[in-house]
């Protein structure tokens, strides 16, 4: 079903800006160029099956929390704002320099010596609750003198004294950014929550042009209807998802035309898609064509479908459904993932299938093959015709897993080697890369993969953060050595035969020549726990443990009454069938 509508308009920068949810921000990035060969059998693994693939003259980029150039580590650090780490000699790394910031930095650009950092007029989920600024458990800080979102542009050439340069504010919470060459994408939602002083609805997405580094010009913010979840972005295209607010369970898709190099932004299509989605791993764009896995609920059967759906956007104004394909009835979405000419989809209830999709034909997609394993994935990496997937174990409890599939033939897809951690019969150990797919480290040309996990100590009665080391041969995962961290570890990647480990608390380099005996070379500390008590924010170091949601002492009623002791994640939310705009909202409160 299509929808025409002609309710844009075109709006500068200088905005009163109500709060709402900065929602998930997307950032996948490359913080390394991962140089060790040494610590693994060698693994080669065709291509990456990212869902962006760039141009020399249209680079696409991601922001992230950590961006590397130079021997330097650039960091938003939610509560200490921009830190610089020199790690040119990686046995003793040093604070370069540092840049307060007000409201809670999320993610930044690296460009030319200029970080462009996002930051938001919250703090979002301390301790399970949302809150601004105004919560009296922030008396000692400073309150932002700004609502909603925020870029600031920083001349980082002097590491050890950056300046501010100036800033942008944005009309809402902004929910994804991507680089396209010379322009920087922001797209968000114009809603509020709980604590929002006036409530708007609606997406924005704006354009600001950093071709100049001495003269960053905001070019244009288009305003549509719809709500904001994520985006998927080519050379050209911007799509823009989330859910319909006007037909429940239904994602609703709006065209956005990027081809212009200098920022120019045009609303071209929308479209409703049935059921709903997770994340933009959900969609794809390949070959002029739209690709989306969605989780419907079919009234009045009571069922629940995994569908993929693929539209002809050739012509921008007129996108055009050209198939629908059943995956599955009767079992509910965990991963999506696409690669080329292919696609594969991860459900869960009582078998737990990894379906191989076939779309060669965009008119007639098929299922090629599928495989019944134990658990399921959250998310998926393609290597080639290796897969490998991370999310959760449930043979003895749920605990992390990481697993490695055999793609070659599409038809008889088979697991080769699964990797799971913590005690058997417990789910007190959790990962950060089953929610947020960042966190999760594959170097495929070291044949490494870098796993974070926490686990609570019963005994010492306080989680345990550390870095799972697996090596990755052709074949097989061998679990080997654990480093142990401070605070929740949210990245990690690999520099020679050292790796460096980062928390929003600390971080931390390693000497890994040796994969079963890895030895500390260095441990800074970014903000400490006497620090953050101080400032009210001890709850919120520890609040990505559970995604941003409360923990429930107990959930009463049904068959989900079991998991009561169980961090109510969205997870275990998806596990009981609360889906659609529950899981909608749910996530708009997710905390990084």
């Amino acid at each position: 079903m299509q929808i025409s509508f002609r309710w844009k308009t075109r709006i500068s920068a200088a905005y009163d800006v109500a709060y709402g949810p900065f929602g998930e921000w997307v950032c996948l990035a490359l913080a390394f160029i991962a140089l060790g060969t040494g610590c693994a059998t060698t693994f080669n693994p065709g291509d990456d099956g990212g869902d962006e693939e760039p141009d020399v003259a249209r680079e696409i980029e991601e922001a992230d929390i950590v961006k590397y150039e130079d021997g330097f580590l650039y960091l938003a650090n939610p509560f200490t704002g921009l830190r610089l780490i020199d790690v040119r000699d990686m046995e003793r790394p040093v604070f370069a320099g540092r840049l307060p910031l007000t409201g809670r930095a999320v993610e930044l650009f690296l460009r030319d010596d200029r970080v462009y950092l996002f930051t938001a007029a919250d703090f979002f989920s301390c301790a399970g609750s949302a809150v601004g600024f105004g919560n009296e458990a922030f008396a000692g800080l400073d309150e932002p003198d700004y609502s909603g979102s925020r870029m600031w542009v920083v001349d980082v050439s002097n590491k050890s004294s950056p300046s501010l340069l100036t800033t942008f504010d944005f009309i809402g919470f902004v929910t994804a950014t991507r680089r396209v060459g010379d322009v920087i994408y922001a797209a968000g939602n114009l809603r509020g929550v709980s604590f929002a002083p006036e409530q708007t609805s609606g997406v924005f997405v704006t354009s600001i042009d950093v071709t100049d580094p001495q003269n960053v010009v905001l070019r244009e913010t288009e305003v549509f209807p719809g709500s904001s979840l994520d985006i998927h972005v080519s050379e050209n295209a911007m799509y823009t998802i989330g859910y319909d607010p006007e037909l429940f369970e239904t994602t609703l898709v709006t065209y956005v035309d990027i081809s212009d190099d200098g920022g120019d932004i045009v609303v071209r299509d929308q479209f409703r898609v049935p059921g709903t989605v997770e994340s933009r791993f959900n969609v794809d764009e390949f070959d002029n064509v739209f690709r989306i896995v969605t989780d419907e609920f079919v009234d009045p059967a009571f069922a629940r479908v995994v569908a993929l759906y693929t539209y002809d956007v050739s012509m921008p104004d007129n996108v055009t459904r050209l198939a629908r394909l059943a995956i599955v009835v009767d079992e509910s979405l965990r991963a999506v993932r696409f690669d080329g000419p292919r696609g594969y989809a991860v459900t869960f209830r009582e078998i737990d299938p990894l379906f191989v999709l076939d779309l060669a034909d965009p008119t007639v997609p098929t299922v090629a093959g599928q495989l019944e394993v134990p658990g399921f994935s959250t998310h998926l990496v393609p290597l080639g015709d290796r897969l490998v997937g991370v999310g959760f174990d449930d043979t003895a409890g749920f605990r992390p897993a990481v697993s490695l599939y055999d793609v070659s033939d599409p038809a008889r897809p088979s697991q080769l080697s699964r990797i799971v951690v913590g005690e058997r019969f417990t789910s007190s150990t959790t990962s950060e890369a089953t929610v947020d797919e960042k966190a999760l480290r594959v170097i495929p040309e070291a044949g490494l993969i870098l796993l974070p996990f926490s686990t609570f100590d019963f005994e010492a009665a306080e989680f345990v953060d550390a870095l799972q080391l697996i090596q990755m041969e052709q074949t097989r995962l061998s679990e080997r050595a654990v480093v142990r961290h401070r605070g929740l570890v949210r990245r990690a990647d690999l520099q020679d035969e050292r790796i460096w480990v980062l928390s929003d608390l600390a971080f931390q380099s390693v000497e890994i020549s040796d994969l079963d005996e890895p030895r500390r070379l260095s441990m800074l500390d970014i903000a400490g726990e006497q620090e953050l008590l101080d400032a009210g924010l001890s709850g919120c170091a520890d609040s990505a443990r559970y995604h941003g949601q409360e923990f429930f002492p107990f959930f009463p009623g049904g068959p989900c009454g079991v998991l009561g002791l169980l961090p109510l994640t969205m997870t275990f939310l998806g596990l009981c069938g609360m889906r659609g705009r529950a899981s909608q909202f749910f996530r708009d409160q997710k905390s990084g």
